[in-house]
């Protein structure tokens, strides 16, 4: 347990104190409606309520049950160089997706693998690039790896992407992403013409119930990916995209 839930369970309880002492008013509302906000946006049952409607379409299995002719995995953050770090170095999501990349290329199928992601407008590596050194680290042999490195968006991780994998003769493909963010990705695949096989890296799983009956910083940061996935889903949609 980190110290922002305990902080943020204590403000919420102060909060709610002070709008009881508080005469019958407007100003009464908006504090209750402001403490009702509070805990939507960083209770854990609600950021999994939330979260259903993007995952519960991926079963939680370790691998894919169908058959498919390449793994894709695409970037999430990568951390540019920096004078005292001179290297760059891939992000919790980029990495746990690679991670999974490399554990479908070594139990599943030993499938060519497409790292997506430009990324980088610094001149430093691409995305991409740094995504190669953590398969290769992982077990993956460099000559199949291939990698995609001119995208800034998903849809341009698909659309870049698709071009490699056409190439390649590949019409099937077992897609890398979290649960949350696997509909808008799949999506922007299946409009190149691409059969997706989904591959979860990652779903909203349950922490002890110490750490789930808390309001803590993981609920509003995994509200705030939901709330980007749908508004990404209905500009990707207005756009054609997907």
């Amino acid at each position: 347990m980190d110290y922002t839930a305990p902080l943020l369970s204590i403000v919420f309880i102060l909060g709610l104190m002070g709008a009881v002492r508080l005469p019958a008013c407007k100003g009464k509302k908006l504090v209750l409606a402001a403490l009702a906000g509070l805990v939507l946006v960083s209770w854990p049952p609600f950021d999994w309520l939330f979260s259903r409607p993007l995952e519960i379409w991926y079963p939680i299995r370790p691998a894919p049950i169908s058959p498919a002719d390449a793994i894709v995995v695409l970037s999430a953050a990568v951390e540019p160089p920096i004078y005292e770090r001179p290297y760059a170095l891939a992000g919790h999501d980029t990495y746990g997706r690679c991670r999974m990349a490399a554990w479908l290329y070594q139990h599943w199928k030993a499938l060519p693998i497409l790292a997506c992601g430009g990324g980088s407008k610094a001149g430093g590596p691409s995305f991409a690039a740094s995504m190669r050194e953590v398969l290769v680290k992982e077990g993956v042999p460099d000559a199949d790896i291939w990698t995609e490195e001119r995208s800034q968006t998903t849809h341009q991780n698909a659309v870049y992407g698709a071009e490699i994998l056409r190439s390649h003769g590949v019409k099937r493909i077992a897609l890398v992403v979290e649960a949350q963010s696997m509909v808008r990705a799949a999506a922007c695949f299946r409009k190149e013409g691409f059969v997706v096989v989904p591959a979860p890296s990652d779903f909203r799983e349950w922490s002890p119930w110490r750490d789930e009956l808390l309001l803590s910083w993981q609920g509003v940061r995994r509200n705030e990916i939901t709330l980007h996935e749908v508004v990404g889903l209905l500009w990707y949609k207005l756009h054609g995209w997907i």
